[in-house]
């Protein structure tokens, strides 16, 4: 509006001037060049710097406007990255996963074999069994040095045979293919002699197995009773103990 004001006051005194140079008068020439004349350009300057003070302004507020806007929006970035940060880390299974930057994250292959410790600590037990055994198709009890060693019933003819390397066992029992899982006193309808206890061993038929007394062969597997007598009550319950450890362990162990 002031700049309109003072167009319009130029405008007049131009006006005004034109009109006193028509008019002829002698010392418009020598005359010197009235205020108003002079004053156009200053105001036209005054008119620029105004100009210029108020776009400087502006410029001013845009941009402290556009800094308010970017720190605002670099806290908004900041902010969605903490944000996204706290959904991955409440986003994992405790159960499924590992903990967030775990180095342990990803699929770790195992391989696992176990074996049956029997030389640590092994029940053992020494001593005469009386076994019932097969001789030419007949029935018939012989006295036998009993050592239970790994899993297994070894004897011999005589205690000494057993300390000697040369003397190789008279038979063996392997308790890793023992049927019976309990080991008990045997029936008075199968035994009539006392402290007898039965052991029923079934394995893959051998060749040369036949069917005896004892044993029973269907051309796939062969089943062998055995039937072993202590010498006393006491002796009897202590055999009965370390077998059944040891089946114990055979069938922990799924031999």
């Amino acid at each position: 509006k002031q700049w309109y004001q003072r167009r319009v006051a130029i405008t007049a005194g131009m006006t005004e001037s034109a009109t006193s140079e028509s008019e002829g008068s002698e010392t418009s020439a020598e005359r010197a060049p009235t205020p108003v004349k002079s004053s156009w350009p200053a105001l036209l300057n005054d008119d620029m710097e105004d100009n210029e003070e108020e776009e400087n302004v502006r410029e001013d507020g845009e941009g402290s406007e556009s800094s308010n806007k970017d720190s605002k929006g670099t806290k908004a970035e900041s902010l969605s990255e903490e944000d996204a940060q706290t959904l991955v880390d409440t986003s994992i299974n405790e159960d499924d996963k590992a903990p967030f930057h775990s180095p342990f994250e990803g699929t770790i292959n195992l391989s696992m074999t176990a074996k049956e410790a029997i030389s640590s600590q092994p029940p053992s037990h020494k001593g005469f069994l009386t076994i019932f055994q097969d001789e030419s198709g007949l029935g018939a009890w012989n006295r036998r040095w009993c050592s239970v060693q790994d899993n297994k019933i070894y004897y011999w003819l005589y205690p000494e045979d057993e300390v000697n390397q040369n003397k190789q066992p008279h038979g063996e029992i392997d308790l890793r293919n023992c049927k019976t899982e309990t080991v008990s006193i045997a029936s008075r309808l199968d035994c009539a002699r006392p402290n007898t206890f039965v052991l029923v061993i079934m394995q893959a038929a051998q060749p040369g197995d036949r069917a005896s007394i004892i044993t029973e062969s269907n051309g796939k597997t062969t089943q062998t009773k055995y039937m072993l007598s202590a010498d006393s009550r006491e002796e009897r319950k202590q055999w009965m103990e370390v077998l059944n450890k040891c089946l114990q362990s055979v069938i922990s162990w799924n031999h």
